[in-house]
């Protein structure tokens, strides 16, 4: 009975503190506490910045800074991963125009910002895409838009429609965690994407001959396509 009750305590408690996750995340996009950090992407040979990806953070005011794994399940929950990935872009994009503007070494700098899964089913994405990177004044390819071969391949006629229009619009494109899927071979194929984001479970822990022989076939098949390599 003794555990019978610590168990129901701390169910309780683990439920409240969600609850209270939750309520803390319904408006904190609008209130800026969600914010890109900038991941930088380094150019191997020379050791320079090409680069960066933003990668969203919370900064709660109580909790302090919140993982990503902690709220982006809460997000998809209440339906607000469109709203966190539209804010993402305009703020990385404005981002990157001061830094190309104030520094002439960021003048080829580039940001990527990852589609969430579903986004690319958003009637509104490609207007949406463009209009952000016209505000900001923003040279075509400068914004680069990651996308998972999972999304892609659940309506791959569609995907390929709205990628299309979406490096019309300026965007440049990038297809991530490469690797993990079932028809990536089909996928580098048919999409329009100019780079290619090695899934990081075959770069990272110990290496082993196999998953080295798998990245060098990877980099030789995309460079053969004109595809470039993260």
């Amino acid at each position: 009975n003794v555990m019978a009750a610590a168990y129901g305590r701390t169910m309780e408690s683990d439920s409240l503190s969600r609850l209270a996750l939750e309520n803390d995340l319904r408006g904190a996009i609008q209130r800026g506490e969600i914010t890109p950090f900038y991941q930088p992407v380094v150019r191997l040979k020379t050791g320079a910045i090409s680069g960066f990806e933003a990668l969203a953070r919370w900064r709660h005011p109580r909790r302090g800074l919140v993982a990503p794994d902690d709220f982006l399940p809460l997000l998809t929950e209440l339906g607000m991963l469109p709203e966190l990935g539209s804010h993402m872009l305009r703020v990385a994009a404005r981002q990157l125009a001061e830094w190309r503007k104030r520094h002439r070494a960021a003048g080829d700098l580039t940001c990527s910002v990852n589609l969430s899964t579903g986004e690319i089913d958003r009637e509104e994405l490609v207007s949406s895409v463009a209009r952000v990177i016209r505000e900001a004044e923003l040279p075509p390819g400068a914004i680069e838009l990651e996308v998972t071969e999972s999304d892609i391949m659940r309506d791959p006629e569609n995907a390929a429609v709205v990628l299309q229009k979406l490096r019309e619009a300026g965007a440049g494109l990038a297809l991530d965690d490469f690797g993990t899927g079932f028809s990536s071979l089909s996928t580098l194929r048919t999409m329009p994407v100019e780079v290619l984001k090695i899934d990081r479970s075959f770069v990272v822990g110990r290496e082993t001959e196999r998953n080295l022989a798998i990245v060098e076939a990877v980099v030789r098949l995309a460079h053969a396509l004109g595809i470039e390599v993260v």
